[in-house]
């Protein structure tokens, strides 16, 4: 493989410490995909599927229920992972994976990655610090379901947003689907902070004008 093909295994921050020998062995079980936007990666209670890194595009991790709502997990962006739960549990794919924009992703076979840990405890030790954060993530996930109101989880949404920490979904019904609410509920939070002068909207567009104002929104 090429030196830029190296650093692709480098994107993110899953591998991006990693010396040097376990990125050479990681690169001899990689492959990289392109996929157009709106496809299906796999399906929940999938069989055991490959641990994926977006190279770029970003790619849509989520739930939908008997009536059809859907909850989104998580937006994956160019530089993160998903799907490595199932990799080393050997259960079903625990959520659907769909690409929201043309995508480039680098997938890793879930045998041959298991293989390789099992011979690379740099390797190994990374990958479980992982799964911890991973526990982390949904720990936090669920007390913000639980303990905060749509209104409150919105304005941190949007603080996220507005400091680089999370990507803006593309629309209402997206916004909704991450906070476990519906597009109404959101677009009637959203006008409040515009009446208080916390963001201005224009043409669809969402800005933020007091960060601060917004947290006082989310921890009341």
């Amino acid at each position: 493989m090429s030196q830029v093909e190296s650093a692709m295994i480098r994107t993110g921050h899953l591998f991006a410490r990693l010396p040097e020998a376990s990125i050479e062995a990681l690169r001899a079980i990689a492959v990289l995909r392109h996929y157009p936007a709106r496809t299906q990666l796999f399906l929940e209670g999938d069989p055991v599927a490959d641990l994926c890194v977006v190279i770029t595009g970003r790619v849509k991790i989520g739930r939908v229920s008997t009536r059809g709502r859907e909850q989104i997990m998580t937006l994956v962006e160019p530089g993160q992972h998903f799907n490595i739960v199932p990799v080393f549990d050997g259960g079903p794919c625990p959520a659907n994976a769909e690409t929201m924009t043309a995508s480039q992703v680098l997938r890793f076979p879930s045998d041959a990655l298991r293989q390789r840990v099992g011979q690379d405890a740099a390797l190994a030790l990374m990958l479980l610090k992982e799964c911890c954060s991973h526990m982390r993530r949904l720990v936090n996930m669920v007390d913000d379901l639980t303990l905060h109101t749509v209104h409150g989880r919105l304005a941190h949404l949007l603080v996220q947003v507005a400091s680089g920490e999370s990507a803006m979904p593309l629309t209402q019904a997206e916004m909704a689907a991450q906070l476990g609410t519906v597009r109404e509920m959101v677009g009637r939070s959203l006008k409040t902070f515009e009446a208080l002068g916390l963001i201005e909207i224009q043409r669809g567009v969402i800005r933020v004008m007091d960060q601060q104002g917004l947290l006082a929104q989310a921890d009341a």
